[in-house]
């Protein structure tokens, strides 16, 4: 999980190099591909992974969420706040980082309760 988030954050990093980490985009495009489809591919990787049990669910789901949050701070605070001397000023500049940070621990909790439960739901059998 560790080397995924790396790997996504070195994309990310790469695609906003020319606008300036993203600060000359419009607001749609970092809504749609800075919040929405991060948000989504994270819920399905969630999903895939808590749906294969039962127990541990909320234990996987804490894990994910820190391995997408927190290596990603620390990698935009190194780039934003120390190495451009932004300081604190960065997380309010970048509010669409800011607000990544959130978005897996409030996302993935439900999607792995929901996996879980579907996992061990008894099947109908649809000949009766």
């Amino acid at each position: 999980m560790f080397s995924l988030a790396t790997t996504g954050w070195t994309l990310y990093f790469i695609f906003g190099l020319p606008s300036d980490y993203l600060q000359t985009t419009s607001f749609w495009p970092i809504i749609i591909f800075g919040e929405i489809s991060p948000a989504l591919a994270l819920a399905t990787f969630g999903w895939r992974r808590c749906a294969r049990t039962s127990a541990l669910v909320w234990r996987i789901a804490a894990w994910i969420a820190f391995y997408m949050t927190v290596p990603l701070l620390l990698y935009d605070y190194l780039y934003l706040a120390v190495h451009q001397q932004r300081g604190r000023d960065s997380l309010r500049a970048h509010w669409y980082l800011t607000v990544f940070y959130i978005i897996p621990w409030l996302l993935l909790p439900p999607v792995a309760w929901r996996a879980a439960r579907l996992a061990v739901a008894p099947k109908k059998n649809p000949r009766v």
